[in-house]
């Protein structure tokens, strides 16, 4: 049976939705990625392999969200947007530097990111962060650019060591953590800084059904 319970968001009026049991049959959508004949493409920001999701898993989770949503009393509704399937697979000595931090996904706080979980708990769930130089949690529009022109600063100043971040830098701050469950869905505004919690010792593994293998959507 599905279950909803909410996060709030430490410096923010956000909060994280967590809908557990999300979708009905989930072991089906790896299956279903394996056998449909189409090839997963190398991202340039994403630190993997990404193809799109079918256009029947975008309409249930658009209306199972919005029904948690409903529950959780947030004005949002959602009507469109794009799922993908995802699979970490880049070693932490290859990411970029962008890849290495956490990211917003757009600076639009009413649209909304989504993680589902099609993988075991050990692969690490997903983090907030707060950017440590202007206390920053969420970049939005209004705040962009002084986001941008203090980490370019800091970068130009001080690189970073490839990797993947799992919990307090000299930047960012880990302020809010969700764990990974199977069939576990992770909700929260695009403008939020995050990013999966991949542990250091991180091997890729290709094979969807025992490697970091995740639906991620973008819904507005």
């Amino acid at each position: 049976m599905t279950s909803i319970s909410t996060l709030p968001v430490p410096g923010t009026e956000f909060q994280v939705v967590i809908i557990d049991d999300f979708m009905p049959g989930p072991h089906k959508l790896v299956d279903y990625a394996l056998s449909n004949g189409k090839a997963p493409k190398d991202e340039l920001l994403y630190p993997g392999l990404r193809m799109p999701a079918p256009a029947g898993y975008l309409r249930y989770a658009l209306a199972t969200i919005n029904l948690a949503f409903k529950k959780c009393r947030i004005a949002d509704t959602l009507s469109d947007g794009e799922a993908y399937f995802a699979m970490v697979t880049r070693p932490p000595a290859e990411l970029t530097t962008e890849q290495s931090i956490p990211h917003f996904d757009r600076p639009y706080s009413h649209e909304y990111a989504v993680v589902h979980y099609l993988c075991s708990p050990a692969f690490g769930g997903t983090s907030i962060y707060r950017y440590n130089p202007t206390g920053q949690v969420a970049v939005t529009e209004a705040t962009l650019n002084r986001y941008q022109q203090s980490l370019d600063a800091e970068l130009a100043a001080s690189p970073i060591t490839p990797g993947y971040i799992n919990g307090d830098t000299r930047l960012f701050s880990r302020v809010a953590q969700v764990p990974c469950a199977f069939n576990r869905a992770v909700i929260y505004p695009c403008a939020l800084l995050h990013s999966g919690d991949i542990p250091a010792n991180f091997v890729p593994d290709l094979n969807p059904y025992t490697g970091r293998f995740t639906v991620t959507a973008f819904l507005r």
